[in-house]
């Protein structure tokens, strides 16, 4: 059963008018189900792969390689001059243990890698100058290829949100997708340009600090590796944490800009209606759904620092015990047992870095979920395939047994059986209550959406055969609350003309005065070059719409 609602068509065809009655079918339509596919974005919970996403991850950075794999280099100069440093402090120390020798002998244990000691601690500091320069030059390239990276993804991401079909925009929040743009793409770049390059150092430290151990004793080196196995199950748990976490945390940080973003926009309406005390409640529950998620991810944080850093402890403590007792059997010496224990505490931190690693990359592979959804997804209504319609000049308009309900609404039909013709030179005025239907058939004109059946035809041509953009370009429209971009007055009515037509002055000073502008741009001391604010706040109501007509 549908309640019925009435538009009337009123067409001024040259010196009269002609009426035209068209019932339009509104409200409830009982009937089948929408198998419409999924249009929302996942949620936090949605379960993905993250190493799938990681994978993409290092795909994403490959047109900055060269430079990654530069910061690499560095990363290995400036690694072993720091890995060179407990060898060197173990030498000095046993040096200086045996210094109560003879002169002679003196003089030859004094000898540094066949240096004397000015020639070693000159060399010494010409390679700590060496490895300085290796880590300022890796730490500027990493930090100019993310930047290059979080350009070239915020670029595809607003590309893909720009490309998606207004069911897509009706049914998720822009505060989202603004965050996807922003905070997300942010994450995304750090994990594959900075966490990477931390990744490596610890992989290099870990790796010359092991052999270094082994070198030096490979009993201690036993205990020392005793303790890597809860180390890594640890690491794996809380990664597999954070990356959930921290998509929460993104879901939620976007759901907060989707709230400020609408209130800042409706500032006077809030003010207006005295609602501020109710609109600031109402975002003090946004951020606190922002904190506790936050809490979380600082607790599980806490907990996991906090044991590995226990385990860490318990490690050196065992080794000083057991080193002790060589040390008194004759087996090591003082300087040995201390390059170790320098030893083991990089290699140490180097499984605390390859944990920390491990979770960013998590955070990096949930916040490259969100923004890989997006580019990903194709919209139901491509915009760059068909073919060109040239020219929709003389051509009548065909609505023929249209029937359509939004996408959103499924069981709320707008039109069934919907027939229009409407020839050139003809102006149509649609008349009726609100909510029959009177805006969507410019919705639908413009291809917004796509009919659930029936056709819209340009002559005898389906626009659903027409590339989309190049049809709506043919297409002059005006909405309801015509909204200006930041920019001048003649920036807004120049909007995507054809630079050939916008260099004709004689063109747009006709288009201003047949919108009727030019006595309201006369009192303007800035005329066209006036600054309308953001969406077009500097201006009236009135003067907005004839902008947009001009």
């Amino acid at each position: 059963m549908y309640q019925k609602g009435e538009i009337n068509l009123i067409i001024p065809h040259r010196k009269h008018f002609l009426l035209r009655s068209i019932r339009l079918q509104s409200d409830i339509a009982q009937g089948k189900k929408s198998t419409k596919p999924t249009l929302k974005l996942s949620n936090a919970n949605s379960k993905s792969s993250g190493f799938k996403d990681i994978k993409r991850l290092f795909v994403l950075s490959k047109p900055e390689s060269k430079y990654i794999g530069l910061a690499l280099l560095l990363i290995l100069i400036s690694s072993s001059v720091s890995m060179a440093v407990p060898s060197v402090i173990g030498k000095l120390l046993d040096l200086a243990s045996e210094s109560d020798g003879e002169d002679e002998e003196g003089s030859k244990s004094n000898k540094l890698y066949g240096l004397t000691k000015k020639q070693f601690f000159t060399a010494l500091g010409a390679v700590f100058i060496i490895g300085a320069v290796a880590n300022a030059s890796r730490i500027i390239i990493l930090k100019v290829t993310g930047e290059r990276l979080v350009a070239r993804l915020r670029t595809r991401t607003m590309k893909a949100a720009l490309d998606q079909d207004a069911t897509f925009l009706d049914t998720n929040r822009v505060g989202d997708l603004i965050s996807r743009l922003s905070s997300d793409a942010s994450i995304v770049a750090k994990s594959v340009t900075q966490n990477v390059s931390d990744g490596t150092r610890a992989i290099i430290q870990g790796s010359v600090g092991f052999g270094m151990m082994s070198f030096l004793s490979w009993k201690l080196t036993c205990v020392m590796m005793i303790l890597a196995p809860p180390l890594g199950a640890m690491a794996l748990i809380y990664g597999r944490k954070i990356r959930n976490l921290s998509r929460q945390l993104q879901t939620s940080v976007g759901g907060l800009t989707k709230v400020a973003e609408e209130q800042l926009n409706a500032t006077r309406t809030i003010q207006a209606y005295g609602g501020e005390k109710n609109e600031v409640r109402r975002y003090a529950k946004e951020v606190r759904n922002v904190f506790h998620i936050g809490l979380k991810e600082a607790v599980t944080s806490g907990l996991f620092f906090g044991s590995t850093g226990l385990v860490g402890n318990t490690a050196m403590l065992s080794l000083l015990l057991v080193g002790t007792s060589m040390i008194q059997s004759g087996s090591m010496t003082v300087g040995e047992l201390s390059s170790f224990m320098m030893y083991a505490v990089y290699t140490g931190s180097s499984l605390f870095g390859l944990s920390s690693f491990y979770s960013e990359l998590m955070k990096g592979a949930g916040a490259a979920a969100r923004v890989f959804e997006l580019n990903d997804r194709k919209p139901l209504i491509r915009p760059t395939i068909g073919k060109d319609p040239v020219s929709l000049a003389q051509k009548p308009i065909v609505f023929k047994n249209v029937s359509f309900t939004y996408p959103t609404r499924p069981k709320h039909q707008i039109f069934k059986d919907l027939n229009i013709t409407i020839k050139p030179g003809e102006h149509v005025c649609a008349v009726g209550p609100s909510g029959s239907g009177k805006s969507t058939i410019a919705s639908l004109l413009l291809r917004y959406y796509d009919v659930n059946s029936g056709s819209i035809e340009f002559g005898d041509e389906d626009i659903r055969n027409f590339n989309l953009r190049k049809y709506r370009r043919l297409i002059g429209y005006v909405q309801q609350e015509p909204l200006l971009f930041n920019g001048t007055i003649l920036d807004n009515i120049l909007y995507c003309i054809p630079p050939e037509i916008a260099e004709q002055d004689d063109r747009i000073r006709r288009a201003i005065g047949k919108a009727n502008c030019t006595k309201f741009l006369a009192n303007f001391p800035d005329g066209l070059q006036t600054m309308v604010g953001a969406r077009g706040a500097q201006l009236s109501g009135g003067q907005k719409q004839r902008i947009a007509l001009a």
